[in-house]
């Protein structure tokens, strides 16, 4: 009765799976060109893949140079993998650095000729470790830029194939040249591994991919496309969330409305091209002024809405100026000859420090109420709600 574990179609059925996840990861590449690291993984696939199916079918060379071809192929596995963690990463692959590698172990694999297995899965291995040290390297905590589950599956992998890499290759040196039945088989087992491992790898890599661009999508769902703040439903979102634990903790909230003054103007005599720009920079600026956990958002057009969590009336109006102040500070120019442009805004605030509201939208139209009075008493100031002067004299910018 044949094995369960026949070698020969465990490897034919996991060659199958490798050619069908490359063929997938082909198409994600044929569809997001921009994300290089596809195209690594889909040569690292390809390259496994192609080897496990030189190993089975006969390809008209004589047995050594086969052997020494379908190595190759798995050889170049390890650093084309390599290559795309470092692009994932944000940094150059070394191509040329990995080539370098898969030469030389291909040069020990060579030497070592095809009567001393020992030696020839020491090359192999070596390379092996190598490659995949460097990609739990690259995936490190500390070191990455990459996040989510993906990385630390993928970083799973990677110890596991350095560690299966070193168990195999202090074997190859206790077995010697010539492997008797049990060292072929532990052999045998271990190469199987190391496809099953190849496959995860790949199957890592493309989860990895794939959260990326989730959240990508989440970015371009929940933030505006110009200034890249918080459009306005995310805003609201996390603003009633943060209004919800202000009141259930007792503790102060406040809101600035601000809206750009004189912005169709800016428009009319510049082109949108430079109210944009303004649009862009002032956003830059209310980043800049943000604490931590504020809250910053485009509600539209040319207002922006700041909510700040923990801020009574008097912080609330220290925030409003540093903005005023660094808003001063900016001058767009409109062209290369023209001289820069001196901008303002008008500020609106609320506060739930000495007035309670009901909800979110009551406290907007407190905010909104204000900025609308900026507007009326001149513009390029600050408003405060009535009724909330309990304490102190607060000065109008």
């Amino acid at each position: 009765m044949q094995s369960i574990l026949d070698f020969q179609a465990a490897v034919l059925s996991t060659t199958g799976y490798g050619l069908a996840l490359t063929a997938v990861i082909t198409m994600f590449w044929l569809r997001n060109r921009d994300e290089r690291a596809f195209l690594y993984f889909c040569a690292a696939g390809a390259s496994v893949s192609l080897g496990g199916v030189f190993s089975l079918l006969p390809v008209g060379l004589p047995p050594w140079p086969q052997l020494a071809f379908n190595n190759l192929l798995w050889m170049l596995f390890h650093p084309l993998a390599l290559c795309g963690v470092r692009h994932l990463n944000g940094k150059k692959p070394r191509v040329w650095q990995s080539l370098l590698l898969v030469a030389a172990g291909m040069a020990a694999y060579l030497q070592a000729g095809p009567a001393d297995m020992g030696r020839r899965t020491i090359a192999v291995c070596l390379v092996y470790l190598i490659a995949w040290l460097l990609a739990a390297r690259e995936l490190w905590p500390g070191r990455t830029r990459i996040a989510g589950a993906g990385r630390k599956m993928a970083l799973a992998v990677c110890l596991l194939y350095a560690l299966l890499s070193l168990t195999r290759l202090v074997h190859a040196g206790w077995a010697g040249e010539v492997y008797d039945a049990d060292a072929m088989r532990f052999s045998m087992l271990a190469s199987l591994g190391m496809h099953w491992l190849s496959f995860g790898f790949i199957l890592c890599a493309l989860y990895i991919c794939y959260e990326r661009a989730l959240e990508r999508t989440q970015h371009q769902a929940s933030h505006d496309g110009l200034t890249n703040l918080l459009n306005q439903r995310r805003f609201r979102e996390l603003a009633e969330a943060a209004c919800r634990r202000a009141w259930r903790e007792r503790e102060p909230l406040a809101l600035l409305l601000l809206d750009v003054d004189h912005f169709k103007s800016i428009n009319d005599r510049h082109g949108h091209q430079f109210g944009d720009l303004v649009l862009q920079q002032l956003a830059a600026c209310l980043r800049a002024e943000a604490r931590g956990d504020d809250i910053v958002g485009r509600y539209g057009g040319e207002e922006f809405v700041m909510l700040l969590p923990r801020a009574g009336l008097r912080d609330a109006h220290a925030a409003a100026q540093r903005i005023m102040r660094a808003v001063d500070a900016l001058r767009p120019q409109p062209a290369a000859a023209a001289p820069p442009l001196r901008i303002s805004v008008s500020i609106g605030v609320a506060s739930t420090s000495q007035q309670p509201y009901d909800d979110l939208s009551s406290l907007f139209r407190a905010a909104d109420s204000q900025l609308y009075r900026a507007k009326r008493n001149g513009r390029n100031r600050i408003e405060l709600a009535e009724g909330q002067y309990a304490v102190g004299n607060f000065s109008r910018a």
